[in-house]
């Protein structure tokens, strides 16, 4: 979740992140006259927090409070975030701040960058935005234009990656993505099909399932007595493929029983062959229609 833009009025956070943030700020004071780098200081406030950065969940504490922090030192003007360091505002060279009305000249100015630019991987990180406006504005400003003015709008975001919404599958193919993050990219897609999906339906009996062998298929539907699982690119025939074979094990489970029918939850059509394939086997077909989704059976 994004963290708040402060004109929008005061947030509440949870007392645990109220205590990380404030370890955070001062993890922060008390190293910025060592103009710190992201990575110098995510260590030692994992370090005060007694979290690790090499476990995912623990990590991404660190980073929240680590984030919010940085974000409200800025937007109050105490530090200055140089891209590769942080040092104590008040030099002539400091970032003007923008106003809460002037905020959509910074998205404007991030869109015009070009998604995807030509010679560019065809996802930015808010930091590769930072970087290529070169100083022009605060770090915190073109965070809270991207979150208020881009995202859902002419950009989706999934982790760091920002990309137009209708290019995922070119993001997926990004030859620069690490195993680990195409891998995390995935799981985040289908996290947000299968959560759209749900709300479409507006059905509560529609949930995952968790088998007893530890295996969790993405959703059943049990007033249809439907195993489905959810895949992030329709387009890529053994992703899909994939699918279908995470679901035809489900179905012989015994705790749901063979008599189930199976589908892949899919982010578009896929090709006819594609199709074709899920129709040899018995697997349903239900994927995302502009606003709506579509079925359809062998």
């Amino acid at each position: 979740m994004a963290v708040p833009y402060p004109p929008d009025g005061p947030h509440a956070y949870s007392q645990d992140k109220e205590h990380r943030v404030s370890v955070a700020t001062k993890v922060i004071e008390a190293s910025i006259d060592e103009l710190p780098s992201w990575d110098t200081i995510s260590q030692r406030l994992a370090d005060h927090l007694g979290l690790s950065l090499v476990l995912d969940r623990e990590r991404a504490a660190v980073q929240d409070a680590f984030l919010t922090a940085e974000l409200d030192l800025e937007w109050t003007g105490v530090v200055v975030y140089e891209g590769d360091h942080f040092r104590r505002a008040g030099q002539p060279s400091d970032p003007i701040p923008v106003p809460p009305d002037a905020l959509r000249r910074v998205a404007e100015a991030v869109w015009s960058l070009g998604w995807p630019s030509p010679g560019h991987k065809p996802s930015r990180s808010i930091h590769e935005c930072f970087l290529a406006l070169n100083g022009q504005y605060r770090h915190c400003d073109v965070y809270w234009a991207m979150h208020k003015y881009l995202k859902g709008n002419r950009l989706r975001v999934v982790r760091r990656n920002w990309m137009l919404l209708k290019n995922v599958e070119a993001v997926l193919a990004d030859p620069t993505l690490t195993i680990e993050e195409r891998a995390e990219l995935e799981r985040e897609l289908e996290h947000d099909l299968v959560n759209d999906y749900v709300a479409w339906l507006d059905r509560r009996d529609v949930r995952k399932h968790l088998f007893t062998n530890g295996r969790e298929a993405d959703l059943y539907d049990r007033e249809r007595q439907v195993i489905i699982e959810a895949k992030a690119n329709h387009r890529d025939d053994v992703m899909v493929a994939h699918g279908m074979g995470q679901a035809m094990y489900y179905r012989s489970l015994d705790q749901l029983g063979p008599d189930d029918r199976i589908a892949v939850l899919l982010p578009g059509r896929p090709g006819d062959e594609v199709v074709r394939l899920l129709w040899v086997y018995d697997v349903g077909l239900i994927y995302r229609d502009d606003e709506a989704f579509k079925e359809e059976w062998p």
